[in-house]
């Protein structure tokens, strides 16, 4: 039985195959009866760094678009920030849950442990960080 011949640039290949690196590409004639690169020897695919799909398929964090020039802080704790960070593991304590307070102004950091990310946990954590900015620094 005659294979048909299929022909694709690079480019395409890489799309057919799921984002398939450059050097596998490179080889795919060599192995694959019936697959041609349709392009000069010199093009190749794109590196999964140039590949927009791959780069969100494949990061990590979110990044977050907010500049701290935009809102800049003029004193101590005018501006805090925070966040609820889940751990993958529990902690010694049994605690699953970090709380992370930021001050933009004075890049300084108060971290605590929570059992979990209900509200009647959250509140009282951060009456907790208010109380202890308004004691020690007002």
């Amino acid at each position: 039985m005659a294979c048909k011949l299929v022909g694709a640039t690079a480019t395409k290949w890489y799309k057919i195959l799921g984002y398939a690196g450059p050097n596998a590409i490179k080889q795919l004639p060599k192995h694959i009866n019936g697959a041609e690169l349709e392009e000069l020897i010199n093009k190749r695919a794109p590196l999964k760094i140039e590949c927009e799909v791959c780069l969100l398929v494949k990061h990590t964090q979110q990044i977050s678009r907010r500049r701290e020039h935009e809102f800049l802080a003029t004193r101590l704790f005018k501006r805090v920030v925070f966040n609820i960070i889940t751990l993958r593991e529990l902690g010694y304590n049994g605690d699953r849950y970090i709380i992370h307070f930021y001050c933009i102004y004075l890049k300084f950091n108060f971290m605590y442990t929570l059992r979990n990310k209900d509200k009647a946990t959250v509140l009282p954590t951060i009456y907790k960080i208010h109380r202890l900015i308004k004691i020690q620094f007002y």
